[in-house]
């Protein structure tokens, strides 16, 4: 099995990447934007996470069975938050008993 070499100035352009991110992060946090917020601390959040899985993870590299891995664990988070919704989302629809 062949080893693959990520070279440091990818480690280097990620760090820096990263540490962007985290500075963009802390600086959402001053500023109001309402509803946004939360979107755009979620979307970075999201941009980081997959920075870490694809480049210091080694997923971008690995072999097939570690992509394969990534994916169905990916597929299970939004399985489970789609269900998680699907619960919060339609707890009005039904009235309580008694009201």
């Amino acid at each position: 099995m062949s080893q693959v070499t990520v070279s440091v100035r990818t480690y280097a352009f990620t760090w820096a990447t990263l540490l962007a991110l985290t500075l963009l992060t802390s600086v959402m946090g001053l500023l109001d934007l309402g509803t946004f917020n939360m979107v755009a601390a979620v979307l970075i959040a999201l941009i980081k996470a997959s920075l870490i899985a694809a480049i210091f993870m080694h997923a971008f590299f690995g072999a097939k069975l570690v992509r394969i891995v990534v994916a169905s664990g990916v597929m299970w988070f939004l399985i489970l938050i789609g269900l998680t919704l699907a619960d919060y989302l339609t707890r009005g629809l039904l009235p309580f008993p008694g009201k």
